[in-house]
């Protein structure tokens, strides 16, 4: 399904916007682009890239390859498809790099009884489900053989699919000879691809409660916020869970961050709301990635954040989150 927003055009290009829905949420994508038609035809091509991805990738899919993963854990190993190999390779890379906080084998601990309002679970029972959780437990066998050790395990893609996924859409857009694409979830997750260096920065807000804290300046690089629930909302949607410990984050607590690659981003923001202090220290170190964090105890941030992201402190505050301006937009003011 896609909703076509507008179209805009410029003195050399046209710019061309499409909303999709992958991945469970919609996602605009906005590309330049010589004419209409040629814009289109390059964001269906970059679409069609991510339907096919989320078809292999995604749980939900019973004949796609997570799922014939599942179904063989414990068993050995069984060919994958590239795309699935290398997400399983870079899931274990971005585990050793945050020191555990970021682990996709928490499928167990997300699905355990005791994670369901008004159930309760043993001690054993907790016990064997956070036995069952490590990204040392996936095994890989180059070039295309992948093996889950432990029957009863599981993994869980939701901090890294959406990113890893808009990479690979932005690839397929700067092989078509696109230089100027924005792909986002807004307030979530965005992906610029360009634009040129004579071109202004594509201007992305990052959200505080009800205001926008400011915002960063993206040129062929990614954005991404995780934040765990609040207090009073059901802590199962969208929970935050520490690999570690197998506990949720109970801490209201909203991650930024900035770095070259989507699938980057996307990860190292879910390992700064599990573990902010561990994982700022991890980043000490110049990586092409950058975070900012709001937490009760204040922001916290990496030494390169303001230079890197091109972060400015610009307070914008949201009137009313349901209004509407002529033009279809939230109605928006300057602090």
């Amino acid at each position: 399904m896609a909703l076509v927003l507008g179209v805009a055009s410029s003195a050399a290009a046209v710019e061309v916007k499409e909303s999709h829905a992958l991945m469970g949420a919609l996602m605009e994508v906005t590309v330049e682009a010589v004419d209409q038609e040629t814009g289109h035809n390059r964001i269906r091509d970059a679409v069609t890239v991510a339907h096919r991805l989320e078809r292999q990738l995604s749980d939900s899919n019973e004949r796609g390859g997570l799922s014939q993963l599942h179904d063989a854990a414990g068993r050995g190993p069984i060919p994958v498809a590239l795309d699935l190999y290398r997400l399983l390779a870079f899931s274990k890379v971005m585990s050793r790099s945050t020191g555990g906080a970021f682990d996709v084998t928490i499928g167990p601990l997300l699905r355990r009884p005791g994670a369901e309002p008004g159930k309760e679970e043993s001690a054993r029972e907790f016990d064997a489900a956070l036995a069952l959780v490590g990204a040392d437990k996936i095994k890989l066998q180059p070039p295309s053989s992948a093996e889950l050790s432990k029957t009863g395990m599981r993994l869980d893609f939701g901090a890294v699919l959406r990113g890893y996924v808009m990479e690979r859409m932005a690839g397929s857009l700067r092989k078509a000879d696109v230089v100027k694409a924005l792909l986002e979830y807004p307030d979530v997750l965005a992906v610029a691809v360009g634009p040129p260096p004579d071109q202004t920065p594509f201007r992305i807000w990052i959200p505080r409660g009800k205001s926008m804290a400011g915002y960063v300046e993206l040129r062929d690089q990614a954005v991404s916020t995780s934040r765990s629930p609040r207090r009073t909302e059901d802590q199962t949607l969208g929970a935050i869970v520490d690999p570690r410990s197998g506990r949720l984050v109970e801490m209201r607590r909203q991650a930024t961050v900035v770095a070259r690659d989507a699938a980057v981003a996307d990860a190292w923001s879910t390992a700064l709301v599990v573990d902010p202090d561990g994982a700022i220290a991890l980043l000490e170190r110049p990586r092409d990635v950058e975070a900012l964090v709001f937490d009760e105890h204040g922001d916290h941030r990496t030494p390169r954040f303001e230079k890197f992201a091109r972060w400015k402190n610009a307070r914008k505050t949201v009137e009313a989150p349901a209004a509407k301006s002529s033009g279809g937009e939230p109605l928006v003011k300057d602090e």
